[in-house]
């Protein structure tokens, strides 16, 4: 890693990210994966949006893109075991959710029945960026668990996830996204050199 990329990674590791648990389903087909990109997209509380960055060559991201929605979901800080299985290998090789109570939500999309909060989002638009594919959707439904004690509501983050993984853990997700940067940075660099010129800036 270069001296810059050094300095600019402790600049981004002073944030600690919530982990997020997307999941999608389209007839038969469902999936779900661990993410960090999703924001709250408004500030207005009659007409709540939400916006996801999913990369383009993972399985939840094309059961989003065929049904049009996605459910979100918060963990609490004691399931980091719930934020790996999703993290773990593709939902085209496994069933994310063998083992996983769910139900399914008013927009198709399956939803955990055990974790700090959720949300069930349809999608209104969406944006390719190579690497990514941006999502912003209405958020039609979505609440806290009321059963959990205050103590168990602060959501599950990055780092926490990260330094509660096994020493096998840590490097097989180090391998994931290793392998997913190698994949993805050519998709990012064919999208900006396609960008006109007045957004490339130059």
């Amino acid at each position: 890693m270069s001296s810059l990329s050094a300095d600019v990674e402790s600049v981004f590791r002073l944030v600690d990210r919530e982990i997020w648990i997307v999941t999608a389903a389209t007839g038969a087909a469902r999936g779900g994966l661990t993410a960090t990109w999703v924001s709250q997209a408004s500030i207005d509380a009659s007409r709540p949006l939400a916006l996801i960055g999913l990369a383009p060559n993972h399985h939840t991201a094309e059961l989003v893109d065929e049904s049009g929605a996605f459910g979100l979901h918060l963990l609490t800080a004691a399931q980091a075991d719930v934020a790996w299985n999703f993290a773990n290998g593709s939902g085209r090789d496994r069933d994310k959710f063998d083992s996983i109570a769910i139900r399914t939500g008013a927009t198709g999309s399956p939803l955990l029945e055990t974790c700090l909060a959720r949300l069930e989002c349809r999608v209104f638009a969406r944006l390719e960026t190579g690497d990514r594919t941006y999502y912003w959707a209405d958020v039609v439904a979505g609440g806290l668990e009321p059963t959990l004690a205050p103590d168990q509501q602060q959501p599950l983050t990055e780092q926490q996830f990260f330094r509660q993984a096994s020493d096998d853990q840590r490097r097989r997700l180090i391998e994931g996204r290793d392998q997913d940067i190698a994949l993805q940075r050519p998709l990012l660099e064919t999208w900006r050199r396609e960008l006109p010129e007045l957004l490339r800036g130059t």
